[in-house]
């Protein structure tokens, strides 16, 4: 839970950052989220850093890949919906998860479990529509969302797999290390360039808010990462991204009021009842899943 609270934060100044403009390239944001990692090897020292098979090692990298990957997707997505209902969208990740961890992990789920993901895949579906000119369709954003969960489920069924081949600091240091893959994006000169016109524009209060959130970001992954270590993927999947909307929505909806100028979601009646459905539909499911 320590871990989503944090990430509900980040999340909103991810959307503050992308929205006003100050990164207009995802590519730009994850080679600052892969530059973080390079302060890991000042840890090595210090923990017991276990080498890996080489299988072990390409999983590893598979899980670097994935996460940036996904987390690419899901910048893009920021740019297009609100936060809080793209926290909710999450919520069908899980089952993509429990596919995946059942296929790979051999993790197998109780009847209660099962009832408790419909009930997050009926969170994500309303949330996931708007209406317009009487008509109903996905949200431009729910594509992007859904390449990004589908790699997201890749990156914890790999990450549990480490878990299960190491102890936790080494596996965590691996997984960490293998972030670096995002600086892989720098080989793309365009990416280069605009990531060199971004840092050189940028406002030195955006460089420090961003060097707060990635700080913060890295204790996040402490956290997940250690309950990954000692559950299930998929359960700690749906709990991990469970509480997550009801944060993201209380923070978002607060920003709204107070500070509109710097984040603005709708708080209509209609948008309010349906995100407050939503996240009823995923307490329920927590409820189904703890049973």
């Amino acid at each position: 839970m320590a871990a989503q609270l944090i990430w509900a934060f980040t999340s909103v100044i991810d959307k503050i950052v992308i929205s006003k403009g100050y990164i207009k390239s995802p590519f730009v944001y994850i080679v600052l989220n892969g530059a973080m990692n390079v302060f890991l090897i000042f840890l090595l020292p210090f923990f017991n850093f276990e080498p890996l098979k080489f299988t072990d090692f390409l999983i590893a990298m598979l899980a670097g890949i994935s996460l940036s990957a996904a987390v690419t997707f899901y910048y893009k997505a920021v740019q297009y919906d609100e936060i809080s209902r793209i926290k909710i969208i999450f919520q069908m990740e899980p089952i993509l998860i429990l596919g995946l961890s059942f296929f790979f992990l051999g993790e197998i789920l109780t009847k209660n479990n099962m009832i408790g993901f419909l009930f997050l895949l009926a969170a994500g579906i309303i949330v996931a529509y708007k209406r317009e000119r009487r008509s109903f369709h996905m949200s431009r954003a729910f594509y992007y969302i859904l390449a990004s969960m589908v790699l997201g489920a890749l990156y914890y069924v790999s990450s549990k797999h480490i878990f299960n081949v190491t102890g936790f600091w080494s596996g965590f240091l691996w997984l960490r290390l293998a972030n670096f893959s995002a600086l892989a994006v720098l080989l793309a000169p365009s990416v280069r360039r605009k990531f060199a016109e971004t840092f050189k524009t940028m406002k030195k209060s955006i460089r420090g808010l961003l060097g707060f959130k990635m700080v913060i970001d890295f204790s996040a992954f402490v956290f997940a990462n250690y309950a990954l270590y000692k559950g299930y993927a998929s359960l700690v999947g749906v709990l991990e991204t469970a509480v997550a909307p009801l944060f993201t929505f209380m923070i978002a909806l607060l920003m709204t009021i107070y500070f509109p100028r710097i984040i603005k979601e709708e708080i209509n009646k209609k948008a309010i009842l349906t995100k407050l459905l939503a996240i009823l539909f995923v307490v329920t499911g927590i409820v189904f899943i703890n049973l």
